[in-house]
């Protein structure tokens, strides 16, 4: 197979579908066997019946994987299998209490999400320095 030179959004490049078809398979074996214990602990639903990964929506995923599984169970421990084998490069939890730099508590207010945008200025005047506002490339009409 030859590998894509361009991006198709479509594909599960992060290979979700696999993990979560292992992990149902595995989930079916440890039900059948009385004494064994399961490696990750149970979902609970989100909500009305339904199980919904913030985690993975959020990062696009389609939605039969989002659906499949909870981002924490009822305790707080991580379920979701992605999340679940991330570790965190600030304090290097992970499983149960896996986490984003975002949400690490040693994050102190200085993350930034790569997302973050800047506040643009709603100026129109001149600059603070009093040169006349930098011109627009050709074709971009101002805002």
């Amino acid at each position: 197979m030859e590998p894509s030179t361009t991006f198709d959004m479509w594909r599960d490049y992060l290979g979700l579908a696999a993990v979560l078809a292992t992990l149902a398979r595995e989930r079916g074996d440890a039900e059948r066997e009385a004494s064994a214990q399961p490696s990750a602990p149970e979902p609970v639903p989100a909500s009305a019946g339904q199980a919904l990964c913030t985690f993975c929506k959020h990062n696009g995923e389609a939605e039969h994987i989002y659906r499949t599984h909870s981002l924490h169970d009822a305790s707080g421990r991580v379920l979701c299998p992605i999340l679940r084998s991330y570790v965190c490069p600030q304090c290097g939890a992970t499983r149960d209490r896996a986490h984003t730099r975002r949400f690490c508590p040693l994050t102190h207010g200085t993350y930034t999400s790569v997302y973050s945008r800047l506040p643009r200025s709603t100026k129109k005047g001149p600059r603070a320095d009093g040169a006349p506002p930098a011109p627009l490339a050709a074709g971009i009409a101002p805002v």
